[in-house]
């Protein structure tokens, strides 16, 4: 028999709006005025014992907290782990972009792991001769960071926006986005 490992999720009660029983979530439950913290001992296939959106989650550290809408985003990643960006997901923890998953995934969708993509062609004087959005905005970088952050990018990096084509600037700009309207950003929700 394979050891069972510990999964916790704590998640808040306000942002879920839950309307379920909560003996319908998990057997192992412990509800706290702001919390609901589920903790279930669970063999290696925890979609068996744990519900959709939790699973998706795979292997959590109990001390781990997950609100719902970071639930509700690994919801809507694929669970395809070749769309995903494994070779920087070190850099998106560092960097505080949680969940590490769906950044991962989002690197994939938006640049396909490349950290100078960028969605727009010039001409040989400057002119724009092609442009994916339809405002002549580009988007830049691993995560793919429009052209109108400019003094973000300024304020956060202390340069352009050419600085959006280095890692470093493209994740702390990341992160201020996140901290700032959440995974809205990447119409990935939150």
């Amino acid at each position: 028999m394979k050891p069972r490992t510990k999964l916790a999720i704590a998640i808040p009660v306000l942002a879920l709006g839950l309307s379920l029983p909560v003996e319908a979530l998990s057997p192992a439950i412990v509800v706290t005025a702001d919390r609901i913290t589920v903790i279930a001992a669970i063999p290696p296939t925890p979609a068996r014992y744990v519900p959709d959106a939790i699973s998706v989650l795979g292997w959590v550290p109990e001390s781990a907290p997950i609100t719902a809408k970071q639930v509700s985003a690994l919801s809507r990643i694929p669970k395809d782990k070749e769309q995903r960006c494994p070779q920087f997901e070190s850099a998106f923890k560092q960097y505080g972009l949680v969940p590490v998953e769906v950044f991962s995934y989002i690197a994939y969708r938006e640049s396909r792991c490349r950290i100078k993509a960028i969605n727009i062609r010039w001409d040989a004087r400057g002119n724009i001769i092609w442009a994916l959005n339809n405002d002549k905005s580009y988007d830049s970088g691993i995560l793919q960071i429009n052209s109108t952050w400019k003094t973000v990018t300024r304020k956060v990096c202390g340069g352009g926006i050419d600085l959006l084509m280095t890692l470093d600037c493209n994740l702390k700009v990341a992160k201020y986005l996140l901290d700032n309207g959440g995974l809205r950003h990447w119409s990935i929700g939150g």
